[in-house]
């Protein structure tokens, strides 16, 4: 059957990309309690959401979500249609008239059947959950109302949104698909059954955090560059039509503008805020704003209003007029505010959810106007002529024949057009507004949705204190802390735990993470606004009880649901912000906060921890988390702790108060205390007193404090970048780091890791250890080399392991590997296997790399070019590779590593492949002939200044020891060839230059293998390049590590030849009938489908998409090998099936996508087949040429090692070679481990030279 629904009626769709920016796309509407008289209500009528009740007279059996409903489902074996929607979703309730009212449709989802009805927004988990499944299931595509089919024990097998009455557009209607999905539920149970089990799997991996990974510095620098390519400097905010107000981001650029000053930053704020403003999407009349514009002049809203929207928007525009002094913003700010007091308090103190965008059943009909409606309100026609100019109303109007009013044109613009001063205009308008507010009163209101929800209450407690704190209006702060002890009264439990929603005098529903964190925050600045100090004392019991209840301590950060929630399919976690700041981020700042006021540090490492945990995504992405790295930016640079004693109301105590308040301080923490209160629990607090009788104000860092003030002042200076930095530690961590493994490898603790398992082997591992270099260390001469291992395959976590536990002490990983993820899973085995003691970390010797600039580390360069600060020599050798060695560069790289590894201290740093640069520049010169010795005297400038950065960061602990990776340093004849001599030379003047006695430069990486043996055989390093690199290294006691021991390249440009027994699977079809099978379905793409695709006259025609069968006999007879083949596989067939198979997906509909869907079913298992055919072939030929290689081997090997698998072998070889300190092999698998272990127990090969002359007289 689909798993999806192929069409959708929504006019607002969500989408991942949306969704990471905060604009999921709700639809607004409402329908409020009416019904039919003679209907008997159903279940619904006994709950208190005011959506449930709009459904309580539905002829459908509607249950609410819980055991009731579960049990019915599970005894009667039928599916669970769920339908998610919100009190003022415009869609939910039309699919509600057209279809839940149906009586006839409300039959067919009665008898197949149980139907259970969510309010999202009292429980975001099942809303998560399920809109995960709707996304997964409809190309990312989703909103609501979210309507979902779920086997009986919770599982979803088909998801879409709204869904018509009847068939339109030849697309199915709700009927028709409630029909056939009950027939497939009949006819295929136990196929229905495992699709939903297999999406829930997948949407349990989703959900699973990434390992934590540093954030800091350059992902805030990388947002505000995602901000500005984002943004509309014409009309504000970011993207096109539909707008969302961007709350969050526009507070995290305006940290970003007050520690940077970057004037375009602002610009950005303010464009923005000036539109909304401007806008209608800002309520001029009533004061507010309305969920989103539906287009990009912010003119046109869906007119309903959230809670949280007005909140998080207040919040931006009092800090907007801190920053900028701009009165406009504070009259935003009060309006908005003086709105929620006025319409959506509550007579107990809490604040209603949300208003809707219809009344009277027509979307914005109480908001617009016509020039009538204003005469009618008015006093007169130049009164109503004025008002029209204004707000720009006209006879033809601008949505639907009516007005939405905006502010097209300043006061100034429009006075001097009506010829009279402004003044007097601005005066009409204050005088005129009332008048047009008492006259909309007098219309059909909005549905009010008058649930109250801690969380959201919590924002607008935030916000309430703020304004009440910025702008010295009592009756904010007022409203702020009656919401507070409304919340933790009426919305808490005895144990202190939280409820989540309230009405008509029940509170119930345990409470969320979102709950806890905003309530929290709210309390936060409740106090800091000038609250009681059991306000800040109650966020601490909250934030204590988030981190006994709601805590991942695997991965760091927090689950959405407590410990003990009910059973649901997964338990949800939440990242990117979404229409709200995300939970997780909302309660690092939390903890992030408190742990400045009360000085615990276990806050801070929890709130460390929180936003850690999507480190990975919020580099990608960091657009997507501002709240996160509005934390980041405190926690990496500390607030400024501000302590005010005296006697409130006094004239002292309050002008030292305002000065405080009015500057803009986003890094803060406020704590104050009557002169007269003698008992305080705040750290900050204690010893201060008044001076001299007067009220005090302190500026501390880190609880230290210069002098305290008296006069207002001279509070400015104390904010000055100077005052603070000498209160400061000397230097300011650039990113949050984790916690880092003290230690690094030693002499002893190598010694007695090697004498251990010697021991535990018998002596059979005697031969498996060696000196590595100068050092004094002792290493296993087989090292475990970390390429394409990363964190998501758990054979690669327990490969590792395996070889830590078997007698293997080197670990070779790479900044690039992966991605960073590499020395993430280097960094979490070790860090495991210490803490269990089966492992010492002065044993275990980990080697990294820093050179590539690839992945994320590429999009972090570039993005630091597009704002002015690249990083120097930048070595740019193709579109999606640059490398770079530059000491900026590697600083910023060793910080990354170090914690993706967790560890304080990194054995042995290599620059990565640092011939880059010689290639590069030969090759940029063409035809032109270029001063080799020239570029290679700049080479190894560089080399000795990237030498000089690392002997410094020797002498500060965070690393032992250095050296190179080089792929050319025995290849003479290539122009980016390397010369250890001369690497060497680099090093001696590096430590001279740094004041070291001696350099650390001791240890140089190299490929080496059966067939490249030039290390060992080719002179090109020493005195008059008299020495192998081998015998070079021995002579300056370098350790030399060998990589690609079992990947050779015998021929430049050649291919790889893999030195492994190759395994040939059995033949499954024959190639020509089974190439014949998929032309003839090519064939049939060409003539039925592929006329159906619009090509737009640019790329490949359709008739073309898949023409494998002709292609695949092509290079049938080119493919030299397996691995050959695994490329030609991986990097030019897979890559162009998929991207066809779902651009296709997207571009069919209706009945041709079905017949698409037919099709492809049928085409790719046949091209499948065709394809194992060729590998097979390929492997054959690998076979045959490992047994060749073994026939040229065995005769130079002792008889009892001719049946020793051709990878052990060629090991062995390499581990026997004198001067090879340790191979490096990626042993991914537990099976990779064992075999290539084994060599570690074999007396070395005394004749290891032949073997190389063998093997390279038959290159």
């Amino acid at each position: 059957m689909p798993a999806r629904a192929n069409f959708f009626a929504c006019s607002t769709l969500l989408s991942t990309p949306a969704s990471l920016t905060g604009s999921i796309s709700p639809c607004y509407g409402s329908r409020m309690n009416d019904h039919p008289a003679n209907r008997t209500a159903n279940r619904l009528a006994r709950e208190t959401s005011p959506y449930l009740l709009q459904h309580a007279y539905n002829p459908v059996d509607w249950y609410p979500w819980g055991p009731e409903a579960l049990a019915q489902a599970a005894k009667l074996k039928r599916p669970i249609l769920l339908s998610i929607g919100y009190s003022s979703c415009h869609w939910c309730h039309v699919m509600e008239r057209e279809s839940f009212e149906n009586e006839a449709i409300a039959a067919l989802m009665n008898q197949h059947f149980i139907c259970v009805k969510v309010d999202r927004e009292e429980r975001p988990d099942l809303d998560e959950i399920y809109m995960q499944a709707t996304l997964a299931l409809n190309r990312n595509q989703g909103g609501w109302p979210m309507t979902v089919f779920l086997t009986p024990d919770q599982k979803p097998f088909f998801a879409g949104t709204y869904f018509p009455p009847t068939d339109r557009y030849g697309r199915p209607g709700f009927p028709t698909l409630l029909k056939k999905i009950a027939e497939y539920w009949e006819k295929d149970h136990d196929g229905v059954l495992s699709q939903a089990a297999n999406l829930t799997a997948r949407l349990q991996e989703g959900i699973t955090a990434p390992s934590p990974t540093t954030v800091g510095q350059a992902e805030l620098d990388m947002a505000v560059t995602q901000f500005a390519e984002d943004f509309d400097a014409k009309q504000g905010g970011f993207g096109g039509a539909p707008k969302f107000p961007p709350a969050t981001g526009l507070s995290l650029l305006l940290r970003c503008y007050h520690r940077t000053k970057d004037p375009h930053a602002l610009t950005m704020v303010r464009t923005t805020l000036d539109a909304m403003a401007a806008g209608g999407i800002y309520d001029h009349i009533g004061g507010g704003f309305a969920r989103y514009s539906t287009d990009e002049r912010w003119l046109v809203p869906h007119f309903e209003k959230m809670l949280y929207d007005n909140a998080l928007l207040a919040r931006v525009y009092v800090e907007a007029y801190q920053v900028t002094a701009d009165e406009n913003y504070r009259c935003v700010a009060c309006e908005t505010l003086d709105y929620i007091l006025k319409e959506m308090t509550s007579p107990e103190g809490g604040f209603y959810s949300a208003t809707d965008a219809d009344s009277e059943g027509v979307e914005g009909k109480f908001f617009v106007w016509t020039p009538d409606a204003v005469r009618a309100a008015v006093d007169s026609d130049e009164d109503a002529r004025r008002i029209c100019a204004y707000y720009d109303v006209t006879a033809g109007g601008n949505w639907e024949h009516t007005n939405v009013l905006h502010t097209a044109k300043s006061v100034e613009a429009v006075a001097k057009e009506l010829g009279i001063p402004a003044g007097e205009l601005r005066d009409t308008i204050a005088r005129l507004r009332p008048k047009l507010y008492a006259a909309r009163t007098k219309r059909v209101a909005p549905g009010l949705d008058d649930k109250v929800l801690t969380a959201w209450n919590g924002m607008m407690i935030s916000a309430m204190a703020e304004a009440g704190r910025v702008f010295n209006v009592p009756r904010y702060r007022q409203a702020a802390e009656r919401a507070c002890d409304f919340l933790l009264t009426t919305l808490s439990t005895p144990d202190g735990r939280l409820l989540r929603t309230y009405r008509a005098g029940t509170a119930h529903l345990n409470a969320y993470l979102e709950d806890y964190a905003y309530f929290a925050e709210g309390l936060i600045d409740t106090y800091e606004a000038g609250g009681e100090e059991r306000y800040l004392l109650a966020a601490v019991r909250l934030a204590e009880r988030m981190l006994a209840d709601f805590s991942d301590s695997q991965h760091g950060g927090f689950f959405t649901t407590a410990t003990g929630h009910e059973a649901l399919i997964m338990r949800s976690r939440e990242g990117p912000d979404g229409a709200t700041p995300s939970g997780n981020a909302v309660a690092a700042s939390v903890l992030g906060r408190l742990s400045y006021h009360f000085a615990r540090e276990d806050f801070r490492q929890a709130a460390t921890a929180a936003v850690r945990a999507y480190g990975r995504q919020i580099a990608r992405y960091p657009r997507a988390f501002a709240k996160s790295l509005i934390v980041v930016d405190l926690l990496m640079n500390g607030p400024v702790e501000i302590a005010l004693v005296g006697r409130p109301g006094e004239s002292g105590t309050e002008s030292l108060r305002a000065a405080v308040n009015r500057t803009y301080v986003p890094n803060r923490v406020l704590a104050h205390r009557d002169s007269e209160q003698t008992a305080t629990s705040h750290p900050l607090l204690e010893g201060k007193t008044l001076i001299y009788g007067k009220a005090a104000l302190y500026v501390c860092r880190n609880f230290a404090c210069g002098r305290p003030i008296t006069d207002p002042a001279d509070f400015p200076a104390l904010l000055d970048p100077a005052q603070q930095a000498s209160l400061s530690p000397a230097s300011e961590p650039k990113l949050l780091s984790g916690t880092l493994c003290p230690g690094y490898a030693t002499v002893q603790g190598t010694a007695a890791y090697a004498a251990r398992h010697i021991h535990e082997s018998n002596g059979a591992l005697a031969n498996g250890f060696g000196s590595f270099g100068a050092t004094g260390l002792t290493v296993s001469r087989l090292g475990f080399g970390t390429y394409r291992v990363g964190q998501r395959e758990s054979e690669h976590r327990e490969a590792l392991g395996m070889a830590l536990h078997r007698g293997c002490n080197v670990i070779d990983t790479s900044t690039n590997y992966m991605d960073g993820e590499s020395e993430q899973l280097v960094g979490s085995v070790l860090r495991d296997l210490v803490r269990a003691g089966d492992v010492a970390r002065e044993e275990v010797v980990v080697v990294s790399k820093i050179g590539y600039v690839q992945g994320q580390n590429l999009t972090q360069a570039q993005a630091r070019e597009k704002s002015g600060k690249p990083y120097p020599e930048m070595v740019k050798y193709g579109d999606d590779i640059w490398h770079c060695i530059h000491p900026e560069f590697l600083a910023d790289q060793l910080a990354l590593s170090l914690d993706r590894l967790g560890l304080a201290t990194l054995d042995v740093c290599l620059l990565h492949n640092p011939e880059y640069f010689l290639s590069h520049a030969t090759r940029l010169g063409g035809n032109e002939p270029r001063d080799l010795s020239v570029l290679r005297s700049e080479f190894y400038a560089r080399l000795q200044r990237a030498f000089e950065y690392f002997e410094t960061q020797v002498q500060a602990g965070r690393l032992r020891w250095y050296g190179v990776s080089s792929n050319t340093a025995a290849v003479p004849d290539d122009p980016g060839a390397t010369s250890l001599s001369r690497m060497i030379e680099a090093a001696k003047l590096a430590a001279t230059a740094v004041g070291a006695s001696s350099h650390h430069f001791h240890v140089l990486q190299c490929p080496m293998n059966l067939h490249e043996s030039g290390a060992a055989l080719i002179k090109n390093t020493g005195i008059h390049n008299g020495s192998t690199l081998l015998e070079e290294a021995i002579r300056e006691r370098i350790a030399v590590l060998v990589n690609r021991p079992l990947n050779a390249m015998p021929v430049q440009r050649g291919g790889v030849v893999r030195l492994a027994d190759v395994s040939v699977p059995p033949p499954e079809a024959d190639f020509e009938a089974q190439q014949k099978k998929v032309a003839l379905l090519e064939e049939e793409f060409r003539n039925s489908l592929a006329p159906a695709v619009a090509h737009s006259g640019q790329g490949m025609l359709p008739a073309d998409f898949f023409r494998w069968a002709d292609e695949l006999t092509r290079i049938r007879g080119q493919v030299q090998g397996l691995e050959h083949w695994e490329q030609i596989e991986q990097q030019m067939i897979a890559p162009h099936v998929n991207q066809v198979l779902r651009a296709l997906a997207e571009a069919f509909t209706g009945t041709v996508a079905e017949q698409w869907e037919s099709w492809r079913d049928r085409y790719v298992p046949e091209l499948l087949a065709l394809l194992r055919t060729l590998h097979r072939e390929a492997s054959e030929k690998s076979r045959l040429r490992s047994d060749e290689l073994h026939h040229r081997l065995n005769p130079l090997l002792p008889d009892e090692r001719r049946t020793a698998t051709l990878s052990q072998k060629a090991l062995w070889v390499l581990a026997s070679t004198p001067g090879v300190t340790s191979v490096l092999n990626g042993m991914r698998t537990p099976a990779y481990v064992e075999d290539a272990l084994q060599i570690l127990r074999w007396r070395p090969l005394a004749e290891w030279r032949a073997v190389y002359d063998r093997c390279a007289a038959k290159k």
